[in-house]
């Protein structure tokens, strides 16, 4: 009797204790959060640099055989096509991996595909370049210089998919994705010697018109951003200022500071090739909360904050050279 009525007294937890206990949880999971944040976002950094690196590993095999790095339409040819409709990234995944067709190979009139057409520089000689593309081939192997080899660069499933809101794209085409869905950006040295990067006359190094299907986009990947709204190169400034730019983020940090922008230009390059993602956030360049300004709107290309030497490592996008 006396043990039934000392468990009928037996109380339970009171309001008073419910809610210090609740919000012991809740304050330990705000400690918990923003930590498991930061390792997923180390995790994703990790993921999408060693997905660089083996398509990087890829661009220095395919050197290796053929003295040059991958992109089946000459760089002066894809930069002097307005809204060329494929990218760079597409440009070399189509050397690497196959799907298309050049008109000088034997094969070109009994392909199949779709035809893009690519103009080149005033002077050029073909005065265009013709591909057959044919996505149901990509994966099988390119033809180069009339011959069929495996392929170069054989990437998860996950990691190839077609990046929408690409602009001038009029066949969708897969891109290498980072770890956030975003497709990476790609451009190759056109000539070894040579001004860094300029307009399609001045005969650069380095085309921007490669990356500019991405950095114009108004809803790009997974992340469906707005990068007409926040990268950098599409901040005020001439298109000079945004060529300037590009060569100082892939310049050789050992050639040190400089008075003009315009300098940059005749520097030395990191690499022969140069991968981008934009990172975290998803932008490439981003004008705001990222990069040297970082509560300013628009970068100033004629300041000094364009002209640090390290101007690079102030953004979270991650850029991987390679070719030496």
């Amino acid at each position: 009797m006396n043990q039934i009525q000392s468990q009928s007294h037996r109380r339970g937890f009171t309001l008073v204790e419910l809610l210090v206990a609740i919000g012991i949880i809740m304050v330990l999971i705000g400690i918990l959060l923003p930590a498991l944040g930061k390792v997923s976002t180390k995790a994703k950094i990790t993921d999408t640099t060693a997905r660089m690196n083996e398509f990087a590993k890829a661009c220095d095999f395919f050197y290796t055989q053929f003295g040059y790095y991958p992109g089946i339409v000459p760089e002066s040819y894809l930069a002097n096509t307005p809204n060329a409709p494929i990218s760079g990234t597409e440009n070399a995944l189509l050397h690497l991996m196959g799907g298309a067709i050049r008109n000088d190979d034997p094969n070109y009139a009994a392909a199949a595909g779709t035809v893009l057409t690519f103009t080149g520089p005033t002077g050029s000689a073909p005065a265009t370049i013709l591909i057959k593309v044919n996505p149901i081939d990509i994966g099988k192997g390119p033809r180069i210089e009339g011959k069929q080899y495996p392929p170069f660069f054989t990437p998860k499933d996950a990691q190839l998919k077609i990046a929408v809101g690409q602009v001038g794209q009029t066949l969708p085409l897969p891109d290498l994705l980072d770890a956030w869905g975003q497709p990476i950006g790609y451009i190759r040295s056109s000539r070894p010697t040579g001004l860094m990067t300029g307009a399609v006359a001045d005969n650069p190094q380095f085309f921007i018109e490669p990356l500019l299907p991405y950095f114009n986009s108004t809803g790009l990947g997974d992340l469906a951003i707005d990068q007409t709204a926040n990268c950098v190169f599409y901040a005020a400034g001439s298109t000079l200022n945004k060529q300037e730019y590009l060569a100082q983020l892939i310049r050789h940090p050992a050639m040190g500071s400089f008075a003009l922008l315009s300098d940059a230009k005749a520097g030395t390059p990191r690499g022969k090739y140069f991968l981008f993602s934009a990172g975290p956030d998803g932008i490439f360049f981003a004008k705001t909360l990222d990069g040297p300004t970082p509560t300013v709107a628009t970068l100033s290309f004629t300041g000094p904050d364009a002209r640090k030497p390290d101007v690079d490592k102030t953004y979270n996008d991650i850029i991987v050279p390679g070719g030496g």
